[in-house]
């Protein structure tokens, strides 16, 4: 494995990669930083049909194995979670596409010190505050917390087979 002109050419993918989030609820594994998470690559299949030069239809399979991460940035009201804003105006109108949620409203309103530090923009619609949390959004939790189990779960285990 040489590198030319700056780039290197892996045959294989790693068994895994080292990424660190600036923050992050996942539990610290040992032998890592706070805040680094392995990510291993997955392999996924699809099956594409087509014609072939004779008009038959024909079928292929291709796998494709990956890192599992697409780089982004997103500047969201959770991206305040944790800090005490000095003075907070908030809109808690419906916004034009996609829909608030008792979350939202709990990030957005419990940025300020108190009530003398935070405005609303404008009128908002009290049933709001009469729903209940989304049931796709809980079981995304759920499935956080058990992909958090099942990381610490092999990250243990590739920690033990090294140690051997």
């Amino acid at each position: 494995m040489t590198p030319i002109d700056g780039i290197v050419r892996l045959k294989y993918l790693p068994i895994f990669l080292l990424v660190k989030l600036d923050r992050t609820r996942t539990s610290q594994l040992p032998g890592l930083d706070a805040c680094v998470i392995p990510v291993e690559p997955v392999c996924k299949s699809h099956r594409i049909h087509y014609k072939t030069s004779e008009g038959s239809d024909a079928m292929r399979t291709i796998k494709r194995h990956q890192f599992p991460m697409t780089s982004a940035y997103a500047f969201t009201d959770y991206r305040t979670q944790g800090q005490t804003l000095p003075y907070v105006i908030v809109d808690i109108a419906k916004p034009p596409s996609g829909g608030l949620n008792l979350f939202n409203l709990y990030v957005a309103l419990s940025r300020s010190s108190g009530r003398e530090t935070i405005r609303l923009l404008r009128d908002f619609e009290d049933t709001l505050f009469k729903s209940t949390h989304a049931a796709d959004l809980l079981a995304e939790d759920d499935r956080l917390l058990l992909l958090d189990g099942e990381t610490v779960a092999w990250w243990s285990r590739i920690a033990v087979s090294k140690a051997l």
